[in-house]
């Protein structure tokens, strides 16, 4: 005798309701789970229609969950098909947790307001060349970032068998618009230290008590050309203001985790990243002075925290910075990335494009010469006097 045929996984068989008491009913039924098992799902509620609702809603988070190719296909909403490209992501291991907060943020903020009422068939290359050129009109970051996304969700769906090809790869490629860095001048710079000094809100209000911290950031990272959240992740442990330069080593990163807030991480955003930066005179003054208010604390004690002793948090410190950005009169400016341009473009100038990534913690000098040294536009008198070998016979 045969026996009952087996259930295709992420399906589940027919629901049976009963009553198991005064006004609760219980609905229940057969489902194969994502790794092969059958098992029996139930859920309860005041009548049989509220049981049955209720079991359905489980039924369905069970379904979107571990083998996607098993429960999808062309004709799925595409929508069904990025909340799972989005779960098989947060198992991703190898990706930092801030890494896949910004990817969600950017496939429910670009991509799925354009594509959740199509099927994953109907995401055509013409309908992606679009959407791109549609984001593309609002600026060029957003079509990139973007079409980074809608390619990882596509790209998702060619492994699990969904469909045969990527359409993102046969659009159009998008033209970069010409960039060139600016760093700030020394007249800015002195506008943004004077302004730290005696700092407002937008209403004109004196902050209360404001505690020099803002300041203090502002000389460690124009001193050190770090990212925000390294400056915001050193400890105690990291610095050495007895060695000869004083040194700090950058070996982490404030990340927001969701549900948590905000972290230090155990390492910055890349390899080369983790490394030694030499600090220059004014730079160390302020690091020594920070280091008397937790001369008690122990070595993993933060230089920059709330007064919880917690991680400052880096969205609350860009606030500030634009704020007192706008106080200067150099609002737009870009602060605290053009800290880092302005030191990168000093170092490449004055000790060469290689010097610059190193202390940056760049993977190549390509990527500071792109997006960090402003070009040397000063006239050198070298280049005359070798071409002045070229000149006529007198």
């Amino acid at each position: 005798m045969a026996g009952r045929p087996r259930l295709p996984i992420s399906t589940f068989g027919a629901i049976k309701t009963t009553e198991v008491g005064a006004g609760r009913f219980r609905a229940m039924a057969r489902f194969r789970d994502w790794d092969g098992q059958s098992r029996q799902v139930t859920a309860t509620g005041s009548s049989r229609n509220a049981a049955e609702r209720a079991l359905k809603v489980e039924l369905a988070a069970r379904m979107r969950v571990g083998n996607v190719g098993d429960s999808a296909n062309a004709g799925s909403p595409f929508r069904m098909l990025a909340e799972a490209w989005l779960e098989d992501l947060m198992l991703d291991v190898d990706r930092a947790n801030g890494t896949k907060i910004v990817y969600e943020y950017e496939l429910r903020g670009l991509v799925l307001p354009f594509f959740e009422h199509f099927t994953v068939r109907e995401v055509t290359v013409g309908r992606i060349e679009l959407f791109l050129k549609l984001q593309r009109a609002i600026s060029y970051t957003r079509a990139k970032y973007s079409r980074t996304i809608l390619s990882m969700v596509l790209g998702f769906a060619v492994r699990r068998g969904i469909i045969a090809r990527n359409p993102v790869k046969e659009t159009s490629r998008m033209k970069k618009p010409q960039h060139t860095p600016k760093a700030l001048t020394p007249d800015q710079v002195a506008a943004i230290r004077l302004a730290a000094r005696d700092w407002r809100t937008a209403k004109g209000r004196m902050r209360p008590k404001p505690d020099g911290q803002v300041r203090d950031l502002i000389e460690v990272m124009l001193g050190t050309a770090t990212r925000i959240g390294e400056t915001l992740a050193l400890r105690k442990c990291d610095i050495d203001m007895t060695a000869d330069p004083p040194w700090v080593h950058i070996r982490g990163t404030l990340v927001m985790h969701s549900g948590v807030g905000v972290l230090r991480q155990a390492h910055p955003k890349t390899h080369e990243s983790n490394r030694v930066v030499a600090v220059p005179q004014f730079a160390a003054e302020v690091i020594r002075l920070r280091l008397t208010l937790i001369e008690a604390e122990d070595g993993e004690h933060l230089l920059f925290f709330t007064r919880n002793g917690k991680p400052l948090a880096p969205h609350n410190v860009r606030r500030t910075f634009r704020e007192i950005l706008r106080n200067a009169g150099l609002e737009g400016k870009g602060i605290p990335h053009a800290f880092r341009r302005t030191g990168a473009t000093l170092l490449a100038n004055e000790l060469g494009m290689q010097a610059a990534a190193d202390v940056l913690g760049h993977t190549s000098m390509a990527t500071t010469k792109a997006h960090y040294a402003e070009p040397d536009r000063a006239v050198k008198s070298e280049p005359a006097t070798v071409l002045q070998r070229l000149a006529p016979p007198s």
